[in-house]
């Protein structure tokens, strides 16, 4: 099976009109998206996703875990140089969900910060129309081939975000291209997954 995926963007999540994910057309499809920052002559991945949803409503909810300090939140200066420092680790995992307290009191340190972070990011959208669990073995080894990656191309993705692989994909190989205008770090060309 040979599959074509290809990003488009960079896309912001608030600031020019021309630039906005949410006023694109393409946020209404659904697939692969990444989440980077721009570094020399390209970009840098900091998170990798899939959504069967449309995009706008899966950046919509990203947004709301940022700012509702669910989710981490990296210093925004060091990650502008490909360097990744914590500065809140959000809520999610299990070592930080019982947190809250101390979240409502950094609130109005972090929320300019988490502005800012958010800023900082361009995301690019691969629209991808398959069974979410080919979808997902896609993602799976993006994930893999970024963290791989020699550094800085792999300084920014968290190993602590669990990328699992499905296990009901077709027992046959699948090829994936994949293609973006823009230069991606650590991003092949091809990915070969044997089912």
């Amino acid at each position: 099976m040979k599959i074509k995926l290809t990003f488009y963007g960079p896309y912001k999540l608030y600031g020019k009109k021309e630039e906005l994910l949410f006023d694109s057309d393409i946020s209404k499809d659904y697939g692969i998206y990444l989440w980077t920052v721009k570094y020399k002559n390209g970009y840098l991945v900091d998170y990798i996703g899939e959504t069967g949803r449309t995009f706008w409503q899966r950046m919509k909810e990203h947004l709301i875990e940022t700012f509702g300090g669910n989710y981490r939140i990296c210093d925004p200066e060091l990650l502008s140089k490909g360097k990744e420092k914590i500065i809140w680790n959000g809520l999610w995992r299990k070592e930080t969900r019982n947190k809250i307290i101390e979240f409502i009191d950094k609130v109005e340190f972090l929320v300019p910060l988490i502005k800012e972070y958010i800023n900082l990011h361009y995301v690019f959208l691969g629209p991808l129309n398959v069974d979410r669990n080919i979808r997902k073995s896609i993602e799976y080894h993006i994930a893999k081939e970024i963290i791989n990656s020699p550094k800085p191309f792999n300084n920014l993705l968290p190993i602590d975000i669990r990328f699992t692989k499905p296990k009901n994909i077709p027992n046959e190989k699948i090829i994936v291209e994949i293609k973006s205008s823009e230069t991606i770090h650590g991003l092949k060309e091809r990915l070969i997954i044997n089912g």
